[in-house]
């Protein structure tokens, strides 16, 4: 018998699994960054949407004759903030995002929260604390 060269069908196919193998593990690797990439755009446009709400507490309280939230008028100020930031368009990331601003005396929690990130390692929620100075 003549003795043959080169690889046979078998090593071929073994070859082509060991690289398709491969190629699926770098997919993951890929779509994983994605997903990462996507959470903390929607994180940082969060973070500027609290630091917003923030201000917006800082307007109020130019308008208040104390920082009590009775007479910042926080309600209002929610319903504002919902309309300038929860625009219903495929591109917001903010679309369907609560806020809440708690607190008594003049200091209070801003938080939040988004709607389509999970909340399993944090990212699903962003929380300030501010506090207002007490006499305008």
């Amino acid at each position: 018998m003549k003795r043959q060269h080169g690889f046979t069908l078998i090593e071929a196919l073994v070859a082509l699994a060991i690289l398709s193998f491969g190629l699926m593990g770098i997919a993951a690797m890929q779509l994983n960054a994605l997903n990462s990439a996507s959470r903390g755009y929607q994180h940082s446009v969060a973070t500027l949407a609290a630091v917003d709400a923030q201000e917006r507490l800082w307007e109020a309280l130019a308008d208040a004759n104390n920082c009590t939230s009775d007479e910042l008028k926080l309600a209002g100020m929610q319903t504002d903030w919902k309309k300038h930031w929860e625009r219903d368009t495929p591109s917001n990331p903010l679309r369907n995002a609560t806020l809440d601003i708690t607190g008594n005396s003049c200091t209070y929690t801003i938080t939040v929260t988004l709607d389509n990130v999970e909340n399993e390692d944090g990212y699903g929620a962003v929380t300030y604390t501010v506090r207002l100075p007490e006499n305008t």
